[in-house]
């Protein structure tokens, strides 16, 4: 069972007799939310009841279905993997489990940026999806290997794509992994990883 499915289930364990199982989820592009800097990707909001959530993804989807769709499903496919981590952050959002569903202003980039720098000072680090920017410090060293990382950070496309999902996988077992941004929020918190979106709301 992947990382993803995993999450699924513990949703579908919280949820359960709760009346949500069958409620209804929209997925829709979005080109106005804004976006947390470090993800490369699509943007893809879930509506349910009165929360929005979202998750930047390479392989975006436009669709209505309910909660259940992805319930014992094994979410191979990364455009199932996007619907199930776009409704992950809206469901989890709604039973008040994930509180960082929507990113920061850029006002507040540059220093969440530094903070996350002076975390990794020092450190090797290997990123996990596609990402636009990162933190830039001499003393951080970025690696493509993720057995040669200290730390393993994990953006939205990152929980999509299967290379790097295997890569944080591999990583949970053994090394510091850090979720970045609010497209990862609903996996973290429901798994109770290590989460980082320190001005997201």
């Amino acid at each position: 069972m992947n990382l993803i499915a995993t999450a699924v289930k513990k949703l579908e364990e919280t949820v359960e007799h709760s009346g949500c199982e069958e409620g209804a989820v929209s997925l829709s592009r979005s080109t106005t939310i804004p976006l947390c800097q470090y993800p490369r990707g699509v943007c893809i909001e879930a509506r349910f009841g009165d929360r929005r959530a979202h998750v930047v993804t390479p392989e975006p989807i436009q669709a209505c279905t309910k909660v259940s769709f992805m319930f014992g499903a094994p979410l191979e496919r990364p455009i199932e993997r996007s619907a199930a981590c776009a409704i992950i952050n809206a469901v989890s959002g709604f039973f008040c489990i994930n509180r960082r569903l929507n990113a920061c202003t850029e006002t507040d980039h540059t220093r969440c940026k530094q903070a996350l720098a002076a975390e990794l000072r020092g450190k090797t680090a290997f990123v996990a999806g596609s990402s636009r920017t990162l933190p830039e410090d001499a003393g951080i060293a970025y690696t493509d290997d993720p057995a040669a990382a200290d730390v393993v950070l994990v953006t939205g496309p990152g929980l999509i794509e299967a290379d790097a999902l295997a890569a944080v996988e591999g990583a949970l077992q053994d090394r510091r992994v850090i979720f970045l941004g609010p497209s990862t929020a609903g996996v973290a918190a429901l798994l109770k990883h290590e989460h980082w979106c320190p001005y997201g709301h």
